[in-house]
Formats: structure tokens, C-alpha cells, sequence
């Protein structure tokens, strides 16, 4: 089988230590068994859930967001994300407690003694057990969990293995 590339400038890339990589292979086809250039073909094909949309140059992220800011100040407008993270950042940050409120429908900033307005002073970590322990003694909570002890050695008798 062979393959022929529409540009002349396509070509295989020889093999390290080959004299055509010095020289620039010169042709715009490769010729392959089979079996070859299937193997060449199913290299392309992504894995099963591979990322395979990227965006760069003028499609990036970074290149949207420049456009899009240098089209808010040609326009006089004020810029949606502010350099210095508040405004819509903290607006976004925000959202977390009426998504609760609409989901389990309980104000999760909402005292539920006094039916005050809570705020958030700090998050704690899973990964954090003396803060949690330093809290919860200072609360009265903190209990130590006692060791269990083994387990009691059972006195019924097995039943004989059955061979047949």
C-alpha cells in the first residue's frame, strides 16, 4: 500500500542515526504493508474518554480573555472579572449557598437556633484532625474513642468439611 501525502513537504520522519535525517528525506509518499498502516492509522485514534478539543493561538482561553477586555475598555465598559479577584469572582463564590438552599431547600447560612445570618470564618480539611479535635474540646464534644477489644473466640464446633 501506498500512502501519498497532498503536500510535498509531508514526509515520515527517518530513523535516529539514519544518513536521510542529515540530508531531509526529499519524497511525499511512504510505502506500507497492511498491517503497517493500520498501525500507523490506529495510532491517531484517541482512548476511550481522552481530552481531545485543544485550543490554542486564537481559540485559547488567554486569547479570549485579552479580547474580551480590550473590547470592554474600546467599549468604556467595566471589565466582568477584575484584576484584583472581587466583584463577579466573589459574586460566583456566593452562588455555593443558594444552590443548597434550592437542592436539600435548609439556608445553609442560616442559624438554625436563632434564624441569625451565619458566616464562614474558616474551612476545615478531612485531612486536618488536630483542628478538629482542638475545636471539638473546646466545644465540651471531644470524646476519645476507647479501643475495641478482639474478638471473642466463638465455642461452637465447625461443621466437617463434605468431600465426595
Amino acid at each position: 500500500m501506498i500512502y501519498r501525502s497532498v503536500k510535498s513537504g509531508c514526509v515520515r520522519f527517518p530513523n535516529p542515526g539514519d544518513e536521510r535525517l542529515r540530508q531531509g528525506a526529499s519524497r511525499n509518499f511512504q510505502v506500507f504493508d497492511a498491517m503497517e498502516f493500520l498501525a500507523e492509522v490506529t495510532q491517531h485514534i484517541p482512548n476511550k474518554g481522552q481530552h481531545v478539543i485543544r485550543y490554542f493561538g486564537w481559540y485559547s482561553n488567554k486569547k479570549r480573555r485579552v479580547r474580551k477586555k480590550k473590547k470592554a475598555a474600546a467599549e468604556g465598559k467595566q471589565d466582568i472579572e477584575p484584576e484584583d479577584g472581587n466583584g463577579f469572582l466573589k459574586q460566583r463564590r456566593m452562588n455555593w449557598a443558594a444552590l443548597i438552599k434550592k437542592v436539600y431547600e435548609i439556608a445553609p447560612l442560616r442559624c438554625p437556633a436563632c434564624g441569625g445570618t451565619m458566616k464562614i470564618v474558616s474551612f476545615i480539611d478531612k485531612c486536618q484532625p488536630e483542628v478538629v479535635e482542638k475545636i471539638l474540646r473546646h466545644c465540651g464534644l471531644w470524646e476519645k474513642a476507647e479501643s475495641r477489644p478482639p474478638p471473642v473466640k466463638s465455642t461452637v464446633a465447625e461443621p466437617e468439611p463434605y468431600y465426595d
